[in-house]
């Protein structure tokens, strides 16, 4: 026996079948086509964000002294302060 799914929404059965019959393709087809166009979008968010994120770092980073930049601030704090935590 095949993996199955229940939908149990009557206008969403109704919607699949229209567009099933008026495509040629089964009602699998057509939810599979759907979520998949779902799927991408998903993931063209995230990337969009993930772009967004780094032009972020990358305008804050621009903007650190050269000797700071690549480094971690756990680096630069350590560069700045001694065991005590008093400025070197």
């Amino acid at each position: 026996m095949g993996v199955q799914f229940n939908i149990k929404d009557a206008e969403t059965v109704r919607k699949t079948r229209e567009l099933a019959s008026g495509s040629g393709r089964s009602m699998t087809e057509v939810i599979r086509a759907a979520i998949d166009r779902e799927w991408r979008e998903r993931e063209d968010l995230v990337a969009d964000k993930i772009r967004r994120a780094n032009e972020i770092v990358d305008r804050i980073q621009a903007q650190l002294p050269e000797g700071w930049r690549g480094k971690t601030s756990k680096e630069i704090m350590d560069e700045l302060y001694d065991e005590d935590g008093l400025p070197r």
